[in-house]
Parts: structure tokens; sequence; C-alpha cells
């Protein structure tokens, strides 16, 4: 018999600042921790738009109305889905000491899981942190603290960081999209070499021209982006002696 409709809490409040409810004898037997994994598979097999109260049910064998015993909607959801991703990175469990040898590390850590889950970029940030978010909050912030930044500026450097893989991640799926697409990216250089209205069709400008380009979306433009970054963390770093 299906469980009847209770929503978990207000729109005006997050999911972290309320105790999870207990199951029992009225409630259904099932965890938001169940609810969350279920979401994140139906995100990571056909993206964001696939995540419904519905089939998260069938997947968990339960009454679409049963959820909302734990979320109220789906903001709520995406709130749980965001911090399960981040509490899945693989992130060191002792700093190097080295504030750029941290982050180049916290960064390709966060990259890896990132590309397991394309939609995470899509996602808004949350004002209310919780475990996951708050574990790799942690983590940075105490590579950058003890290098000599105080906490405002090391938090800004965070938030910087997170932006430029999450933006990333969005041109790269951008770029593999479209390759998906068009299968043939070996038709765009050649079609370069054809020339064009207004555009040389050869020389040394244009190939080095789409070999940057073609290099864009994967490591090594990423490592490209991330010692720049770096760079401007050390040059912050000196400035402030």
């Amino acid at each position: 018999m299906p469980v009847p409709r209770r929503p978990a809490g207000s729109r005006d409040e997050s999911i972290w600042t309320r105790p999870v409810p207990a199951s029992g004898r009225s409630a259904p037997a099932f965890s938001r921790e169940e609810i969350t994994r279920a979401a994140i598979d139906l995100a990571d097999g056909s993206g964001l738009g696939a995540v419904s109260f519905r089939r998260i049910a069938e997947r968990i064998g339960s009454a679409p109305t049963s959820i909302y015993w734990y979320v109220s909607d789906k903001s709520e959801l995406y709130e749980l889905m965001v911090d399960a991703v981040l509490a899945e990175i693989d992130l060191p469990e002792h700093l190097a000491g080295e504030w750029r040898a941290d982050l180049a590390t916290i960064a390709w850590a966060s990259l890896t899981t990132y590309r397991q889950h394309r939609w995470y970029s899509q996602l808004g940030i949350h004002p209310v942190p919780g475990p996951g978010t708050l574990r790799y909050a942690e983590i940075v912030l105490e590579s950058l603290t003890s290098c000599g930044l105080d906490e405002p500026t090391a938090i800004k450097v965070l938030a910087t960081m997170n932006n430029y893989i999450l933006g990333f991640i969005l041109r790269e799926r951008a770029w593999q999209d479209l390759t998906a697409r068009e299968q043939a990216p070996a038709r765009w250089v050649e079609a370069a070499t054809a020339g064009g209205p207004g555009r040389p069709a050869d020389g040394p400008a244009r190939d080095r021209d789409l070999s940057a380009r073609l290099t864009l979306a994967g490591d090594e433009g990423f490592a490209f982006g991330l010692d720049c970054f770096l760079d401007g963390i050390a040059a912050l770093l000196s400035r402030r002696g």
C-alpha cells in the first residue's frame, strides 16, 4: 500500500538543517543515501532530465509518494546529489605540506570524479554545505591557510579553483557532445585545410591554431589551465609577503 505523501520540509530551509526522518511503522524503510544513489545512477545513465521521483521509486522498490518523507522537492534532491559526488573525490588523507602540490592533487582528483558524473557541473551552488562538501572545503582550506592566506581569501581561492574545474568540465562535455554528433573530427581537419572565404587554404598559422584547439578538452588543456591558476596563487602569496 503506498505511503501517503508528507513533505519532508519547507522550501525555505536546507535538507542539511533538519534531522533525517527515522524509518518505522509509519515511514518507508529506505534512506536518503538510497534515494541519492538512485538519482545519481539515473543522471549518470541518461542525464539530469532522467531524474524523477517516479524513476527513483522504481529503482528502490517504493511508491513515488514515499520519497517525500525524506526529500521535499528536486532542489533538495540536488543538494544530496552534489554532496554525494563531492564525498566520492579521492582526497589525500594527509597533505604533502606544499600548497601547490596539494592543490594540484585535489584538482586532478576532482576532475576525475566530475568526469564520471557529467551532469554535475549543471547544478548550482548550495549555500548550506553537507558533510561531503565540508570535508572537501576543510582539506583545501587547510592547505591554503597553512601557507599564510587568511581564511576569507582562502575561501575565494577555493571558489576560483572550483570555477575553473567546473568550467573546464562544461567545455569538455560540449566538445564530447559535438564530436559524438559529428562522429569525425578528422573531417574538420580536412575542411580547414581546404580553406574558405577569407581563410587561407594552408599555412603554419592554420596548423598551429587547429592543433591547439584539438587539445583544449583533454588532460593537456586542463594541466595548462591549472598551472596558470597555481601561478596566480603564487603571485598572490608573493605580493602578500
